[in-house]
């Protein structure tokens, strides 16, 4: 994409080293970015949020971080096509589309299996202190992959029910 990159973290730092790579070794090269996947396969949020409801009767949840939740299947689709249709070299950004906070992402998976969401509360990034900062603003603009003819992606929400009914038993399954 063309916004400046300005990595805050090592993590960061790591990722654009590796964009740098793959553009310095490769003139014909996809680079795909996206944020906040999940899926029915290994942790992540939503499989953790899915399982709390089991064990607290309510939830703090971080509701001054901005991203866009993303479903590993609609992520791989997406890659898929991008392949197929022989869309132009370069970098995309693929995510589901729209935004959330991590609060409103939890009180939607809260939603899918039937709890409470008033269960879930706000709070701010302050009371998780974590080893490396998280950006407040992570939403990566889908531009370059609609202006290439790929399929735009689903809005996170039903990319989100639509996980639930493709695979509710890894979802539902306490941790």
């Amino acid at each position: 994409m063309d916004d400046p990159v300005g990595p805050a973290t090592v993590y960061g730092a790591t990722k654009e080293a590796g964009e740098r790579a793959v553009r310095a070794a490769l003139a014909d090269h996809y680079i795909v970015r996206t944020a906040w996947v999940y899926g029915a396969v290994g942790g992540n949020f939503v499989k953790t949020i899915a399982g709390l409801r089991h064990r607290r009767d309510t939830l703090n949840v971080v509701a001054d971080q901005h991203g866009t939740p993303t479903w590993a299947a609609e992520l791989a689709g997406g890659l898929v096509e991008l392949v197929r249709t022989g869309a132009p070299y370069g970098t995309y950004h693929l995510t589901g589309a729209g935004e959330a906070t991590w609060y409103d992402f939890a009180r939607a998976v809260f939603e899918e299996v039937g709890a409470d969401p008033a269960r879930i509360h706000p709070c701010d990034s302050a009371a998780f202190p974590r080893p490396a900062p998280r950006p407040a603003y992570s939403v990566l603009s889908g531009r370059s992959w609609t202006a290439a003819g790929l399929r735009p992606p689903c809005e996170w929400r039903e990319s989100l029910r639509s996980a639930f009914r493709v695979s509710r038993s890894s979802f539902d399954t306490p941790i």
